[in-house]
């Protein structure tokens, strides 16, 4: 206790004190508020400086983006559908920074469906989308709009064989295709020369403007067009060829076979770089198509039989597939564990290497049936059974990828030659889009065969994935040390200096 004598020598009222209380008052909120703006500036990205301090060393956008920005004369609206969840958003986000601040007449639109559902829903039904299709980033300009959707993002690094057979539990997302499709989509929005898509009719295709429920490729066109090409339908015969503007040769399923000059044209238009998704019609399997043996000298056969699988089924021949090949079109796939649905599927499967020459067309199947799957070609009597001695058990290809590169002395964009072809048609029919793998697969394919070939000199991002692994003791230290020791030493110093101020 202080002596008597020395309280009465400390002044109870101090000139200018209250005054000095209020400047440090006054300043400390002026200071708040400078720190809190400061943040939110440099929150809002208004910064012009960047640098990209990562370990891959690269730095801003490519010399090709930058050409197709500077020479951009039309406002472009991105609209981001994703949700801040996403381990893609900030890539997302980060990368359509970077092109809005290279070029002013790119506006970039962020929604979150989860959070503004009410936004999201308005913008789904102003680019007509269906409910199947989710976590879009789309670009508009003019009234063109182009979509690109969540699986085309990422490239995978995965050895597919050792993922199927138990020896690696996931496929790993190696890198982020953005400024490639970002600057391919500024590129067609600003093209005037619009590739088409060309469903080749006169062999009782499905149609592309039919919105039959199981037979009608109405929502597969519409997905083809918001690729920023131009759905049109071609025959073959008579005196018509492939025009030279066709990008891509749709066939749908057909059931009457193809005349020998039809098929000229479509050899023709496979050597000379083009692109071919064919979908064949499992109703009459044993109907040859005249196209057997232009396939098999891609490297593809297509025998007259159905893939089974009554472990992975719906009932009836349908199969329900996981089990992906290791190609860029279904990686995404294999790591999303999506389903794909096959209503009536028939073998599809690709020629081994010593069948083929060296310089072949690669082929690699796509999709298949589990190891439990088999083949069934015993057509008679109008059943569908399991012949001994011809038919095999196993995994069985459904649908198959074919490329050949290098073509030369052929005109740009056509550069390398591609082909899809898949056991079943109704796989991308109506009815078959409400499920959401079947969506992905089609969006994969598509994104495959209609590349922008002049961008490929854009690669993929590398992403760097970190990953700790604690074991169940580990795991209760962390636990414990995150709710009990951290939480509790600051409420014991706190208790420290509290009975320290009693004293």
């Amino acid at each position: 206790m202080k002596p008597k004598a020395m309280e009465e020598n400390v002044p109870s009222y101090v000139p200018g004190n209250r005054y000095r209380i209020a400047i440090s008052v006054l300043v400390g909120v002026i200071s708040a508020v400078v720190l809190y703006g400061l943040v939110n500036h440099l929150a809002a990205g208004r910064l012009r400086w960047r640098q990209d301090f990562s370990s891959t060393g690269r730095v801003g956008l490519s010399p090709l983006t930058q050409q197709v920005l500077g020479n951009l004369t039309n406002d472009v609206t991105v609209t981001v559908l994703f949700p801040r969840t996403s381990d893609l958003y900030g890539h997302i986000d980060g990368m359509l920074r970077e092109y809005s601040e290279a070029q002013s007449r790119v506006q970039v639109r962020l929604v979150d469906p989860e959070a503004e559902p009410v936004t999201a829903m308005q913008l789904r039904t102003s680019y007509k989308l269906s409910p199947e299709e989710s976590n879009l980033v789309v670009f508009e300009a003019n009234g063109q709009v182009i979509r690109i959707s969540e699986p085309e993002f990422s490239s995978y690094d995965a050895n597919i064989n050792a993922l199927l057979q138990g020896q690696q539990r996931e496929v790993r997302r190696a890198g982020f295709k953005g400024e490639m499709l970002f600057t391919s989509a500024l590129a067609g929005l600003a093209t005037t020369n619009v590739a088409s898509a060309c469903f080749v009719i006169g062999h009782d295709e499905a149609r592309p403007d039919s919105e039959d429920r199981l037979t009608g490729y109405y929502r597969f066109a519409s997905l083809v067009a918001s690729k920023s090409a131009v759905v049109t339908t071609l025959r073959l015969d008579g005196t018509n060829d492939v025009p030279t503007d066709c990008r891509l040769l749709v066939i749908p399923g057909p059931s009457q076979p193809f005349l020998p000059v039809e098929v000229e044209r479509l050899t023709r238009f496979l050597d000379g770089g083009g692109r071919v998704l064919l979908l064949l019609d499992s109703g009459q399997p044993t109907l040859r198509l005249g196209l057997e043996r232009l396939l098999f000298e891609w490297g593809v056969v297509t025998p007259p039989a159905y893939a089974v699988d009554t472990n992975r089924s719906l009932g009836g021949l349908s199969v329900l597939s996981t089990n992906f090949g290791s190609h860029p079109i279904t990686l995404p796939l294999a790591r999303k564990e999506v389903r794909l649905f096959f209503q009536r599927p028939r073998v599809v499967g690709t020629l081994g290497q010593d069948q083929r020459p060296a310089d072949a067309p690669k082929a690699v199947v796509l999709v298949a049936t589990g190891p439990e799957g088999m083949t069934k070609s015993d057509l008679r009597a109008g059943t569908v059974a399991f012949k001994p001695g011809l038919d095999g058990v196993g995994e069985i290809p459904m649908a198959a990828a074919v490329e050949q590169g290098g073509v030369t002395g052929v005109a740009a964009g056509r550069g390398t030659a591609r082909m899809v072809v898949v056991g079943d048609s109704m796989v991308f029919g109506n009815d078959a889009f409400s499920n959401p793998g079947n969506v992905d697969f089609a969006e994969l394919t598509l994104a495959w065969l209609l590349d922008r070939t002049e961008l490929l000199a854009i690669g993929p991002k590398p992403i760097r994935e970190y990953r700790l692994y604690l074991t169940p003791a580990q795991y209760r230290s962390v636990r414990w040390m995150l709710l009990g020791v951290l939480p509790g030493s600051v409420l014991l110093l706190g208790f420290l200096v509290w009975f320290r101020r009693r004293q």
